[in-house]
């Protein structure tokens, strides 16, 4: 099973030309940005992730409150056929809203994979605060609804929003594996959903935990017999990366952590001898 790690536009602030650069500084194998622009660096030789965003301001993420389900379709399609032109390996989806009762954002879901399907298209559905996947055990309640459901599994947004290190809730977290077919990994804690430095001892519970789900996860993959395996590394800005409160100094380099957290996971596949 072929590891494919991804330079992500958003958490490394860069553009997809940058990013390209950066994937092929880093060796790694893929560049994940959004839907509208990922197109800029097809045909250069790299694997896309293309990433679709709904119901948001241009260069939001929150979806607005008063986006109705069909609106959040439309903005899906639309964005949909952009992703397609560019061919990539696979698209997620960060869609929806939290404010939505189950079965509104269950109907949701059958609808915008409908659309997926119509279209021939894959999509992984990414698991996120301020979307219906905010909480694993609502998520749970979406993947036995929808037995075709795919999830980008980003297990750090689970830990803020449930006060645990939820990657150690094995029993919780085996009740999902199965269903994930896309990697964020990005290290979270009980207080937020990002350590400040994953490299550091201080937060070495937290790396371990995370890691050893995912490993889990590819493991999954491999005993399927996955011909690949893609994974994300996305620490971020945007309030995610902490900051010395007086200078605003970063607590880390961004690029350098994302550089690191992906020659982490090569590094535990290979020692599980997964990775080809």
């Amino acid at each position: 099973m072929k590891l494919i790690r991804a330079v992500s536009c958003w958490g490394n602030q860069a553009s997809p030309v940058e990013a390209l650069g950066l994937a092929c500084e880093w060796g790694f194998e893929a560049v994940e940005g959004p839907a509208e622009v990922i197109r800029e660096i097809a045909g250069e030789g790299m694997e896309l992730i293309a990433e679709i965003v709904t119901g948001c301001d241009s260069g939001s993420y929150v979806p607005g409150l008063k986006v109705t389900p069909d609106e959040h379709l439309e903005d899906f399609r639309r964005k949909l056929d952009l992703a397609l032109d560019a061919e990539p390996l696979r698209i997620t989806t960060m869609a929806g809203s939290d404010f939505w009762d189950f079965p509104t954002a269950c109907r949701f879901f059958e609808d915008l994979l409908g659309i997926a399907e119509q279209r021939g298209a894959k999509v992984c559905i990414e698991t996120h605060r301020a979307r219906p996947t905010f909480h694993l055990a609502r998520t749970r309640r979406f993947l036995e609804e929808l037995p075709n459901m795919k999830l980008t599994l980003d297990v750090s947004h689970w830990c803020v929003v449930c006060e645990r290190l939820m990657p150690g809730e094995v029993e919780w977290m085996e009740s999902i594996q199965a269903k994930v077919g896309h990697l964020h990994t990005r290290v979270g804690y009980d207080q937020g959903p990002q350590v400040p430095d994953p490299r550091v001892e201080r937060y070495g519970a937290e790396l371990a935990a995370h890691l050893e789900c995912w490993k889990r996860i590819a493991e999954r993959h491999q005993d399927k017999g996955a011909e690949f395996f893609t994974v994300t590394p996305e620490f971020g800005p945007d309030g995610y990366l902490q900051s010395e409160p007086s200078s605003g100094r970063p607590a880390a380099d961004l690029r350098e952590i994302n550089r690191w957290i992906g020659g982490r996971v090569a590094q535990l596949l290979e020692e599980s001898g997964m990775k080809k």
